[in-house]
């Protein structure tokens, strides 16, 4: 019987996805060529498309789990192209197409990080079709003030990942060199030993310099 459990138990681990992989699950109107995993303007990863679908699998990147994807390899820059953020975190990350979105026409969903980022899109759309439709300047300062607080919410509520830290890189003057130390203190220190975070504070060390 002691077999038996031991048997099952090994049998059920074997069939749990490992909590360091990704699985991203990709669709597109293009009915063949290639989908690219960028790491900057280096190409890491690339899935084919069969049927209007693509997929990568892998490892987590424990120093970069920032990457972009995009329809267009470098070879074809000037090209049209689908081009956007994403996180790479342990489960399924789906990747669909979307013209209206602003992040290149695809949207990310699926996991924590990526659930947030898609929502602060989402809701920053919002903000800038209000911006866009403001006749006056108190109504301007009024959407200005709600972004930045959308921007704020929303690192706060994702300091456990890497939302916050795509964020906080994006946020420019949005918060001061010392708020943005105060956030990136709060980040988990495996966080922290990552590339995006050494160069958010190498930038920080030296904006502080000038």
């Amino acid at each position: 019987m002691r077999s038996l459990i031991i048997a099952i138990a090994l049998l059920l681990y074997s069939c749990t996805p490992s909590s360091n992989r990704y699985i991203i699950e990709g669709s597109t109107s293009k009915t063949d060529g290639y989908y690219y995993l960028f790491s900057g303007y280096d190409v890491v990863d690339s899935a084919e498309i069969v049927s209007g679908h693509y997929r990568f699998e892998g490892e987590i990147d424990s120093l970069i789990p920032i990457r972009n994807i995009g329809s267009t390899s470098l070879r074809d820059v000037y090209a049209s192209t689908r081009f956007t953020p994403i996180i790479l975190e342990a489960g399924t990350i789906t990747v669909a197409e979307d013209d209206n979105s602003p992040t290149g026409g695809l949207v990310v969903s699926g996991t924590k990080g990526n659930n947030a980022l898609r929502n602060f899109v989402i809701e920053g759309m919002k903000l800038q079709q209000r911006g866009d439709n403001a006749f006056t300047l108190e109504e301007r300062k009024a959407v200005n003030s709600a972004y930045d607080a959308l921007v704020e919410r929303t690192i706060r509520k994702n300091l456990n990942n890497f939302a916050s830290v795509y964020l906080l890189t994006l946020s420019g003057n949005r918060f001061t060199a010392e708020q943005k130390e105060a956030f990136i203190s709060r980040l988990s220190p495996a966080m922290q030993r990552t590339k995006a975070v050494k160069d958010l504070k190498s930038n920080l060390q030296t904006t502080k310099s000038e």
